[in-house]
Parts: structure tokens; C-alpha cells; sequence
């Protein structure tokens, strides 16, 4: 089985208000793609890059522009994301895994792909690099920068970074540094501990980010698995974001992140992620859920000793 290292830049609506939510939430337009192909000894074989048109998000978000070097009129000569996936996929071959530098790239692709009904499986299981990293070098930054990460490694960065092709390259650089063979065994173990999301949704025509929780519609999910209702307990809330540990009697649990998005003045978009959970995940919700019980109950004990002192005054 090969690997292909695979980065991708991507486009964004200009405002929450212009972006794409049928039939999916398009959080990043595929603008570019690139990769490098390796053999399981990681000897490389091949290397891609693509540019892609744009059909939504054709005017160049300044920040994207920014960081990536990428010119409204080089959208316009890029491939069409059909024929570019069609191309790229074909390249890629039957026997691969991707690796990417973090869980981005193939949550993007899938929104991609999903937009105009082609495979949203394609190269589903596939590695994020950044959890090896972390592993072996004992990293604390869960999403370091690839560019940080390559300088620790003595990697020098004589490329334009935010590119696809040099970024996959750089990436491919810091594979050669690692010992994928050890990591790739183990990785497993990582992607429990470190999980990408297993599902996404937004919910539009929420007037009040306070009294988001008061919506059926909010906080009624089902179960991304099997369909069956999930069962919504305790919650933390701080106003505009809510975490919680939702379960489903025959998949089990989820952490359920809810975050709500100002869209215009009282318009407000709600982003529902949920993410597989395991006991460690419940042990600190548990945890947090404890101390905030804890915060609100000595809080209420000051206010009741201020009202039995002003009592008695």
C-alpha cells in the first residue's frame, strides 16, 4: 500500500451570512491540491498539484489571499472540482492511506465531495501526522504549525508556506524525521484520545445565542450511527457555547460541541459538531461539569451571606 501526503488550500465566504449551507455547511472551498506519493518504506514515487475554479466562493477572501499567495485571477484558471477530484483520485490509486497535518484537509474535502454528491468516504481512514509528532517529540501543542513543527526538526522552510505542494512536500520532510513504521502502529491508540468529528450541522434563524438551549431543534440529535435519538443530559453553557456528553443506548457516547455564529443583528447560525467519546472524554466532562457546580453554589452562598448582612444592618 502507498501513502499519499496530501495538503489542500481552500477559499471562504466573505461573511457568515454568504456562505453556502446547502446541501452542506461549506465551511472551505478546494482552491488547491497537493501531494506527494510514497511506497510503505516511504521512498517517494510521485508528486500532484491542482488547481481548482471555484463554482461558489469565486471572489478571494482577503485573509486566505493573505496567508496562501493565491490572486482572484488564479481562481479563474484552475480545474473544475469535479474533473480536478476525478484526475487526482485516479492518481492516487486503489491501495492508499492519506496522511494529513491535522483533521482539516479531509473534513474540508468531505464537504467538498458532498457538494456535488460524489464519495464523501474517499480516503476517510487516513493519519494525522500531528498526533505522531506530538507522541515522539513530546509536543504539549496539540495543533502545532507544520512550518514550527519542521523548524524543530532542523527542517528548512526555503518554500512559500499555505502552498499545497509545499506543504505536502514539507510534511513528507517531516515524515522522513519521525519513525512512521512505530507511529503508524500505534495509531490507533492516537486517533482515540485525539478524535475528528463524526458529524456537523448548522442550525439558522436563532434570534437569542442565550436561549439557543430553549430549542428543541438545538438540542434534539440523533445518533449518527443508527438514527436513534440521543439522549441530552448535563451541559455546560456560557451563553454562545455549550458542551455536553450525549448518548445513544446501542452506539454509545458522543461529545456534542454547540457554538453559536452571529450571522446579522439578531441572526444567529448554531454549529452542532459531535465527536465519538470515550471514558477519558466523559472522566473530564464529568470533571468540568463538577466544578462548575461547585463555582455556582459558592456563589450562591456569598449572595445569601450579602442578604442575611444587609439584613441585619
Amino acid at each position: 500500500m502507498n501513502y499519499i501526503i496530501l495538503d489542500m488550500e481552500w477559499n471562504q465566504a466573505l461573511s457568515n451570512a454568504q456562505m453556502v449551507r446547502s446541501p452542506v455547511m461549506l465551511y472551505g472551498e478546494i482552491i488547491q491540491i497537493g501531494a506527494i506519493k510514497v511506497n510503505a518504506r516511504f521512498e517517494y514515487l510521485d508528486k500532484i498539484k491542482i488547481n481548482v475554479r471555484p463554482k461558489y466562493y469565486k471572489i478571494m477572501n482577503p485573509h486566505v489571499e493573505k496567508i496562501t499567495g493565491i490572486s482572484g485571477e488564479q481562481l479563474k484558471t484552475g480545474e473544475t472540482f469535479p474533473t480536478a477530484f476525478k484526475r487526482f483520485s485516479q492518481w492516487c490509486g486503489s491501495e492508499f492511506r492519506f496522511i494529513t497535518w491535522g483533521f482539516d484537509d479531509l473534513g474540508i474535502l468531505a464537504d467538498n465531495l458532498a457538494l456535488y454528491g460524489l464519495d464523501t468516504g474517499f480516503g476517510a481512514d487516513y493519519i494525522n501526522l500531528q498526533l505522531i509528532y506530538n507522541r515522539q517529540l513530546k509536543s504539549e501543542h496539540l495543533q502545532c504549525a507544520l512550518s514550527t513543527a519542521a523548524e524543530s526538526l532542523g527542517i528548512p522552510l526555503d518554500v512559500q508556506v499555505h502552498d499545497a505542494f509545499n506543504d505536502a512536500f514539507l510534511t513528507y520532510e517531516v515524515c522522513k524525521k519521525l519513525d512512521m513504521a512505530l507511529g503508524i502502529a500505534e495509531y490507533a491508540q492516537y486517533a482515540s484520545t485525539n478524535p475528528a468529528p463524526v458529524y456537523k450541522d448548522a442550525i439558522e434563524g436563532i434570534s437569542d445565542p442565550k436561549k439557543m438551549m430553549n430549542y428543541p431543534r438545538v438540542t434534539a440529535m440523533k445518533c449518527p450511527k443508527c438514527g436513534a435519538r440521543l439522549a441530552f443530559n448535563d451541559r455546560i453553557f456560557n451563553g454562545k457555547n455549550c458542551k455536553s456528553i450525549v448518548r445513544c443506548a446501542d452506539c454509545g457516547a458522543y461529545l456534542l460541541k454547540i457554538k453559536a455564529v452571529k450571522i446579522s443583528e439578531g441572526d444567529y447560525m448554531v454549529l452542532r459538531t459531535l465527536y465519538n467519546a470515550n471514558e477519558e472524554d466523559e472522566k473530564i466532562f464529568a470533571a468540568k461539569l463538577k466544578k462548575r457546580e461547585e463555582r455556582i453554589a459558592r456563589s450562591k452562598a456569598r449572595r445569601e451571606t450579602q442578604n442575611d448582612n444587609n439584613g441585619n444592618v
